[in-house]
């Protein structure tokens, strides 16, 4: 077979531990520059058991930061020379000696979804898989955990009105569960046992996805090449939103996520996270080695694994199976809230799950990297508070201290202090940079290059507004989750819903008040200290306008597309089935051709979360 002879299609990775070595080496020189500045700042007061705790605090968290700035630059230099991150070798594959394709099923979950973005989604990804001529070895399943029979009524008159338009040669199937035990995992798992056995292969969406049809060809055709190969998985970007959240989220994705997913391929090589969706499975790998337990115990932090795929990524590299991240392979694309009160409902769900990965960092089985994977992931979340407790140390200290290092430090200008800040925006804002200019240098001349390099430089000035504002939810969701209250598995809500006055002040205003009332004390107590606190305070102050304002749809003037868009990249269905006017008709809703693929059960076995329990 072609695949078996070594060919361009494979995934070797050379020096594995070269690069971890290399990385970490970077990453602790800078770590150290930076603790030797703080200690600097401190040794002026002496030393004293406070200093000790903010030394620690820094030490994670400025250690994290240094983590992502190195991983972020490694993929930015490796976008520069157009080098694989994995491989290291030409970033694109031969097409000469690529790889058949092999029957592969497209699976969509969905939970209490709006059936007309679904069917976009659908309807698009499709039609890119249609034209490019190799659309048969693909099904799609359209897999439904609603909770009632209106909605499953709307599900079903949808897949009967793509069937109609999109034309015989799309076969896609509905099947809609009695229960939704196990979430979306449980739901996938049921699709497994099923079904598992007709395809080699599954490409995972959520009901916000798209793909084009080169990507999935590209993917199916890297699995091919490499058995080793449990998951595969691209940079899914978030597309589709007009709001002005949206349209500064989607651009910072498009500017900055592929930098960083190069530079995680290069050190996490065949052990990287897996995102959940708009990526490829290894069927008969998946079913016998990530069926997910629940964790003992109670929600919060027991119960169904909230961030399954990052357990679901542990367990196919404890058997083996390789997880990786191609991000050279382009056409990925997931939907977005609108808004922050329901971008924030997916962030407390992330946080509770990746809170529940801490569990696992003891447990026996585990490879080395996939636990630090683990910790790295909970302490996106758990630098929040750490990040809350330095500052609050520090301004403590400068305002009712006797004689604060924190004041002498920032009014001195040897102070240890100006280089220690000096690498700090170095750290924050050098990637990002890079990665604009890495976008304006790709972009042809004309009236787009002025309007992305400003709507750049909006994203980042909202970003240094809103960091603070997460800094300071992220604490209060991790208080919440320590107290036992779950974060909750809702549908989530992906369409444009504006934010009125009166909600945004309700929600925002003890923020708001927290703020106002440090910097009043502060004014008071130390005048000279305001205006180093005012890029922490300054988000929420202006919280509730934040939550108000980025609801708002985003003038075309002020934000511009980004460039997958602006190219015209992103699959799109110009002809959305329409609205019935009623969810009641004397049309059928199934006819024969939907009918369900013959079952061939074979159960997906519960893998031990622990090799302890393994050996019980």
């Amino acid at each position: 077979m072609a695949h078996s002879r070594p060919s361009s299609w494979q995934l070797q990775a050379p020096a594995t531990g070269w690069r971890r070595g290399l990385l970490a080496l970077l990453v602790l020189a800078t770590l150290a520059s930076g603790l030797a500045g703080m200690l600097g700042i401190l040794r002026s007061g002496g030393l004293d058991a406070v200093d000790g705790l903010i030394l620690t605090l820094f030490s994670i968290t400025f250690g994290t930061t240094c983590l992502w700035f190195w991983t972020s630059m490694t993929g930015i230099l490796l976008r520069m020379l157009k080098r694989h991150p994995v491989t290291l070798g030409r970033l694109h594959p031969d097409p000469a000696n690529a790889p058949p394709l092999a029957s592969t099923a497209l699976v969509m979950p969905a939970f209490n979804e709006d059936m007309d973005g679904v069917a976009h989604c659908i309807a698009a990804t499709w039609r890119s898989l249609e034209a490019t001529g190799e659309a048969r070895h693909f099904d799609f399943f359209l897999l439904s955990d609603s909770h009632d029979e209106v909605r499953r009524a709307r599900e079903r008159r949808t897949v009967a009105a793509l069937q109609r338009r999109l034309g015989p040669g799309l076969r896609l199937y509905y099947r809609a569960r009695d229960s939704n035990q196990g979430r979306k995992p449980g739901n996938i798992r049921d699709f497994c046992e099923r079904w598992g056995d007709r395809y080699r292969y599954m490409v995972v969406l959520d009901a916000d996805s798209r793909m084009t049809g080169e990507a999935l060809l590209t993917l199916v055709r890297r699995m091919e090449a490499n058995p080793q190969a449990g998951i595969l998985q691209t940079v899914p970007l978030p597309v589709g939103q007009r709001t002005i959240l949206g349209r500064l989220q989607q651009l910072g994705a498009s500017l900055h996520a592929r930098s960083i997913a190069f530079g995680l391929a290069f050190w996490q090589v065949n052990s990287t996270n897996y995102w959940g969706h708009n990526a490829i499975l290894r069927l008969t790998a998946f079913r016998d080695c990530c069926g997910l337990p629940p964790l003992p115990g109670r929600a919060p932090l027991g119960g169904d694994i909230m961030s399954h795929d990052y357990v679901e990524a542990g367990l196919m590299r404890r058997h083996g199976h390789g997880v990786y991240v191609l991000p050279e392979i382009e056409g990925s694309f997931e939907g977005m809230p609108g808004n922050l009160i329901d971008d924030l409902k997916r962030e407390r769900r992330w946080c509770q799950g990746n809170l529940q990965h801490l569990r696992l960092l003891t447990a026996r089985g585990w490879l080395a990297i996939t636990r630090f994977n683990y910790l790295v992931g909970g302490l996106a979340y758990v630098n929040a508070p750490l990040w809350l407790g330095l500052i609050t140390v520090a301004a403590v200290d400068a305002l009712w201290g006797a004689e604060s290092v924190w004041l002498s430090a920032v009014s001195t200008p040897a102070s240890p202090a100006i280089p220690l800040i000096a690498l700090t925006l170095v750290l924050l804002f050098l990637p990002k940079v890079l990665n604009t200019g890495l976008a304006l240098r790709q972009q042809p001349v004309g009236r787009y290059r002025p309007r992305l390099l400003t709507g750049a430089l909006l994203e980042m000035g909202f970003g240094l507004l809103r960091a603070p504002v997460m800094m300071l939810l992220y604490s209060v969701y991790i208080a919440r989750i320590l107290a036992g209250r779950p974060a909750g598995w809702s549908p989530q809500l992906r369409g444009h819903r504006a934010v009125g006055a009166g909600l945004a002040w309700r929600l925002g205003a003890p923020m708001t008040a927290g703020a106002l009332a440090v910097a009043l004390a502060t004014a008071l107590q130390t005048p000279g200290f305001v205006i180093w606190l005012l890029p922490v305070l300054a988000g929420p102050v202006l919280y509730p306008l934040i939550l108000q304002g980025s609801s708002r749809m985003a003038p075309a003037w002020l934000l511009p597309p980004t460039p997958e868009e602006q190219a015209g990249e992103v699959p799109m269905n110009r002809r959305i089935h329409p609205r019935p006017r009623s969810l009641v008709s004397d049309e059928p809703l199934m006819d024969a051709a939907t009918a369900l693929p013959t079952e061939c059960f074979r159960p997906m076995p519960l893998q031990p979360l622990s090799a302890t329990a393994q050996a019980g």
